[in-house]
């Protein structure tokens, strides 16, 4: 294999990884807001 197409082949290794993380990272944050959302509900009608 060319050292080039290693080196592209890295590169894009390594953007999916950071792409996968930054999605993995947003999607826990919804699910924390909604979490904290349901919490208030429960505690304005109690």
């Amino acid at each position: 294999m060319n050292a080039e197409m290693v080196l592209v082949g890295a590169i894009l290794f390594s953007a999916m990884i950071a792409g996968g993380i930054k999605i993995w990272l947003i999607k826990r944050k919804e699910q924390k807001s909604d979490e904290s959302e349901i919490d208030v509900e429960y505690d304005s009608t109690t």
